[in-house]
């Protein structure tokens, strides 16, 4: 039998000492208790709780309270004599001191139990008790704020039979915020040991059998039981302590083990927040060992190897160290010491340096904001306004009232020798602030900080006693660009151009941009969004404040920014803008260029090679010859309708396939979802996980949607893992108490561990990891997992009658097509061969197959094998217990017939008509939402399978390719003046024949046929130098539009052609052309340079791209 027994350093106390009855918590009549009346042996009925209290990993909505001295969950106890721990038989319990507690006898004010149940927050004292608790002995949690507290209190209590000369006092308090769970176990008096104590002594009896105190799970195996249990020492409790208070225990319980609070040499040592800025500076709380009589200087926290910080004493159970500033974001261990550096202990936990945010928009919370600037560039001389959030869990560690804040503004630059940042000069803005509980804000006037035409700045607010000078914590912004407009920045423009190799060395194997806006929301495999757009504010003509339109440009404005998730063998990526109805910018500041370095993955790079000198050559001047020539070297992207494909699987598991199949599959156990390998595979190739060698592999979890209804199953959790050399399981599952665990390796990622003192500017909270990202949606729990690959998972958590179901969609890279396995089919544009099973036979369509033949002859095929799984497990949970059910498991698999008064409740509750019989004709939507309810008899769980399944339909939508102009037509021509020219913007549609053209945009001497697409343009001038041209192709099936834009340059006709070629630029594209003259073309026909030039692209020769 396994056996966890925790250790709890007890601290002795010379003197008899004890809890004070003032130190207890509120109880008695006059704190409204009730009182449990006289009894031996009793408990009460069970005792609803209006709110979760999670023990032992279980969520429990009822307690009992038994006279003999505790609290059980699962059923009354009435034992008492007790058992020694563990117990088994359900026997779930907290007991303060479990003996045969009799209070029939009679004791003046005694002789009595109380108990209450606090779940509102009107009693302000109890709850800021209980919060206080937690706070002082568990400084390593992050801020907690009780929802209840359920209070116990054996008051001069008597043993049995109606003893009254020796009487025992104590208290159980619980408290919980649904998530966490503590207890307290607080002694007064313990006069006696057992119902055999005759006197009140501390001799040792091996007759008596001693009250016993602890927590049990009632598995037989998990228990925690406090000192001298069981034996007549058990009185010494008054005197000892888990936290060096007499008679005070401190415990929290809601995970699978006992974790004991305050400070030993056995306890877990803690920090938190896990994640801070890498500008450095954020305050951590470190917790586990004592720190008692040891002064500052003896307690260290090292980070990874080297960095070594002097700690902050705060009390005996917590210090604080500052984080040091690091070049590059990254994933380092921390260390602990406390005998002045000899010797160090390795937290479990490693802290995340996460990357500096750029801008007012950012990924991640932020702990300075400008409140009246709505840019990333602001001007020497401004008045700028910063706010900061004060947290009641930072100012708790400052000891004395002699903090002041400071005000500062930092510079930073480029480490050229690692890519990462070093910090130069800081510059005192502000001194002596007093600082406040909460938000705050002061107004500070931006000084000139360095000799650089435009310097990369950020502010920070430092907390420092002014008696000692020690800093307490440090509170940075974003980075903004200080920009002086007494200086003109086409130096640097100039400066940065002179350094620019050509993009033809860098920008090749480069992904196209999506067609439109829609195309590219869905394709989250490949592209994600510009952070430094505003989140959800499509309608915006300044959404995306680094690409809006210049004045007198005649330029288009994004409303949206795309940035490719994929980078090339030189580390390189593209941006894609959109302008207001979804259209690719492919001209002027408005539009996406291709980037030198990938954002997410070299964000202080991209910020220095690309973002800078974009600000300094366009943005923040008006000289349009700097402008061009950033474009020569970050050019924009044409964009194409490139391949990807979704998939998906919601409610009682229905699964669309990567190419479109949609399918019922309600199996029991755990299942290769998509397992990606490094080859082309045929239609019948099977399939063997001990061999293959993967790209990529996903798992997914389905278990009974509950202990009722045995015919239907739901997803409860999905595993992943790429082939990436630092790669890690990634593991999301729901846990017992229904909640997420998200696992990374061997760690459990707590998304709410941050800084108390962050100010959300985003919705959403991202986390980098070297091979890919993790996004939460901090409203609806939204989780996105994307891998840099080009695969991404979206996982939706749906809370369906207190429980959780994951319903899941994933987005994948074209790249891999005829290179998949799994439940998800083989991804080659062809539903017919989507069934195939795991030893690679084709079983048939899934409209021609039965529920129970695509379970036996598919589904149940693609069981893991337990020894390759990717999943965490709970305590007694296991991959060979989902194995065994995957054979032993058979669900419903006759199509549910409800009886006609349900029908019509479910035809309305999945919005079909009542008069419509015929399900074939129904929508995916419909018919999930019916199979659901009818299956499970549960209306919520059918009504999201209609929303997931609308979701899936609107994909599809989404992803429809709309007309292709020819890949040939560039984004710029050169030609001679008085030159004519006809160009061909003929469209191919992979739905229809039937496409309308209009010509947007172009010189009025200029004619455009709108059948043919032809523009023909007799006699360019110089005076139409650098006109745009813009064509756009609609469908007549799907009503899907493309745009196509480019820009004529117009030179006099004795061009040296040498010279002007120099300025030549890069896109993905060749054009053919006919000449009467030389002509000089890059070598993917970005510009084409001609001095006599007839553009006449013959539809035959158009390259069709369906």
């Amino acid at each position: 039998m396994m056996m966890k027994i925790f250790l709890i350093v007890i601290c002795m106390i010379s003197v008899i000492e004890s809890v004070p009855l003032s130190e207890f918590f509120p109880n008695g009549p006059t704190a409204g208790d009730e009182v449990f009346p006289s009894n031996d042996d009793q408990s009460t009925n069970a005792l609803p709780l209006p709110r979760i209290f999670p023990y032992f990993n279980n969520n429990h909505r009822q307690i009992y309270l038994a006279n003999n001295g505790l609290f059980s969950f699962l059923g009354p106890i009435y034992q008492y004599v007790p058992t020694p721990f563990p117990l088994n038989d359900s026997r779930r319990l907290i007991a303060g001191f479990w003996s045969d507690i009799d209070t029939r006898g009679y004791i003046p004010s005694g002789n009595k139990v109380y108990y209450q149940i606090y779940a509102s927050q009107s009693n302000n004292s109890v709850f800021e008790k209980g919060k206080r608790y937690v706070q002082d002995y568990f400084p390593g949690e992050r801020s907690f704020n009780p929802l209840m507290i359920i209070t116990g209190t054996w008051y001069r209590v008597g043993a049995f039979s109606q003893q009254t000369h020796l009487t025992n006092t104590f208290q159980i308090v619980l408290v919980t915020d649904e998530i966490r769970s503590f207890a307290f176990l607080l002694y007064h008096e313990l006069q006696w040991a057992s119902p055999q104590s005759s006197y009140f002594n501390d001799s040792y009896s091996s007759n008596e059998i001693g009250g016993q105190a602890g927590f049990n799970a009632g598995d037989g195996i998990v228990f925690e039981m406090l000192p001298y249990s069981r034996t007549t020492y058990v009185r010494r409790l008054v005197n000892i302590s888990n936290i060096n208070v007499p008679g005070l225990f401190v415990f929290r319980i809601d995970t699978e083990s006992i974790n004991v609070g305050g400070c030993s040499n056995n306890s877990n040592l803690l920090f938190r927040p896990r994640r801070g800025s890498q500008l450095g500076s954020t305050p951590i709380t470190v917790q586990g060992r004592c720190f008692t009589n040891r002064s500052d200087g003896d307690i260290k926290c090292r980070f990874g190897e080297s960095i070594i910080v002097d700690a902050i004493v705060v009390s005996e159970f917590q210090a604080i160290c500052l984080t040091p500033s690091v070049p590059l974001p990254t994933f380092i261990n921390l260390y602990l010491s406390i005998d002045g550096g000899i010797t160090y202990e390795l937290f479990p936990n490693t802290f995340t340096y996460t990357p500096v945010e750029y801008g007012l928009s950012t990924t991640d919370d932020t702990q300075v904001i400008i409140l009246n600037r709505a840019e990333i560039i602001v001007s020497i001389d401004d008045e700028v306004i910063l706010g900061w959030y004060l947290s009641e869990t930072t100012t708790n560690n400052w000891r004395n009232d002699t903090i002041r804040l400071e005000i500062q503004i930092c510079s930073i630059a480029l480490n050229e020798s690692n890519g990462g940042i070093i910090k130069n000069t800081c510059i005192v803005l502000q001194t002596n602030l007093i600082p406040q509980l909460g938000f705050q804000s002061t107004s500070v006037t931006i000084p000139s900080i360095s000799n650089n035409s435009l310097p990369t700045v950020f502010f920070r607010i430092i907390a420092r006693d002014i008696l000692t000078n020690i800093t307490y914590a440090g509170l940075n912004s974003a980075l903004i660009v200080l920009h002086d407009s007494r200086i003109n920045t086409t130096d640097y423009c100039n400066t940065w151009a002179s350094t620019q190799a050509s993009p033809l060395t860098w920008n090749d194997n480069l992904l196209p941009c999506p067609l439109t806006l829609s195309q590219a929301r869905v394709a989250r495999c490949c592209y994600e969004p510009d952070p430094l757009c505003m989140e959800n504010s499509y309608n915006s003509s300044i959404n995306c404040r680094l690409h809006r339109e210049r004045p007198d440009h005649d330029e288009l404005s994004a409303i949206a920014c795309y940035l490719s998730r994929s980078t090339n063998q030189w580390h390189a990526a593209t941006e894609c803008c959109y302008d207001a109805i979804g259209q690719l910018i492919t001209r002027g500041t408005g539009g996406g260029t291709d980037d030198r370095y990938q954002p997410s993955s070299y964000p202080i790079l991209h910020f220095f090679s690309d973002t800078l000198p974009f600000l300094a050559c366009c943005l923040l001047t008006s000289n349009d010859e700097t402008c061009s020539r950033y474009f020569n070297f970050r050019p924009h992207r044409r964009g194409s309708n490139s391949p990807h494909s979704w998939g998906g699987t919601w409610g009682d598991p229905h699964f669309t396939t990567l190419d479109g199949s949609t399918y019922t599959f309600n199996g029991y156990g755990e299942y290769t979802y998509l397992a990606i390998t490094n080859s082309s595979t045929s239609n019948n190739t099977a399939f063997n996980s001990s061999i293959e060698n993967f790209v990529f592999n996903v798992q997914i979890r389905a278990t009974p949607f509950d202990s009722l209804n045995n015919g239907a199953t739901v997803i409860r959790g999905i595993a992943a893992k790429s082939n990436d050399f630092l790669a890690q399981n990634m593991s999301i599952t729901i846990s017992r108490r229904e909640m997420l665990i998200i696992r990374r390796g061997n760690e459990t990622l707590d998304l709410d561990s941050i800084n108390d003192d962050t100010i959300s500017t985003n919705n959403s909270l991202i986390l980098f990891f070297p091979e890919m990202t993790l996004e939460r949606n901090r409203t609806n729990g939204i989780l996105i997992l994307s891998w840099f690959i080009g695969v991404s998972i979206r996982i939706t958590p749906i809370l369906i009658t207190n429980a959780l179901v994951l319903n899941i969609d994933i987005s994948v890279s074209g790249l891999y097509q005829n290179r998949t396995f799994g439940l998800l089919g083989l991804y080659d544009n062809d539903p017919t061969n989507d069934l195939r099973a795991q030893n690679g036979t084709i079983i048939g369509l899934s409209n021609t197959l039965t529920i129970e033949q695509i379970h036996r002859q598919f589904g149940q095929t693609w069981a893991i094998n337990p020894n390759d799984s990717l999943f965490h497990y709970e305590t007694g949970d296991s991959a060979a217990n989902y194995a065994q059910q995957n054979l032993l498991y058979i669900p419903l698999f006759t199509y549910p017939e409800p009886s006609v008064s349900q029908v019509n409740s479910i035809l309305a509750a999945c919005n079909i008509e009542s008069s419509s019989s015929n399900r074939s004709i129904w929508t995916i939507a419909q018919q999930t939402c019916y199979y659901d309810i009818a299956v499970t008899n549960n209306t919520s769980l059918g009504q999201a399978s209609a929303i997931a399944a609308d979701n899936i339909i609107q994909v599809s939508i989404d992803q429809r390719n709309p007309p292709e102009f020819n890949l040939d037509l560039p984004l710029i021509i050169i030609i001679n003046e008085s030159t004519p020219m006809i160009i061909n913007f003929t469209a191919v549609s992979q739905y229809t024949s039937n496409i309308v053209y209009n010509l947007i945009r172009g010189p009025f001497s200029a004619t455009f046929d709108n059948e043919t697409a032809i523009f023909y343009w007799q006699n360019p001038s110089l005076n139409d130098s650098n006109t745009a041209i813009r064509v756009t192709a609609r469908d007549t099936l799907y009503n899907l539009l493309s745009t196509h834009e480019l820009v004529v340059h117009i030179v006099g006709r004795n061009i040296d052609e040498t010279t002007t070629s120099t300025s030549s630029t890069t896109s993905t594209t060749t054009t053919t052309t006919s000449t009467t003259s030389s002509s000089r073309e890059s070598s993917d026909g970005y510009v084409i340079l001609v001095s006599s030039i007839f553009v006449l692209m013959n539809i035959i020769e158009i390259f069709y791209y369906c």
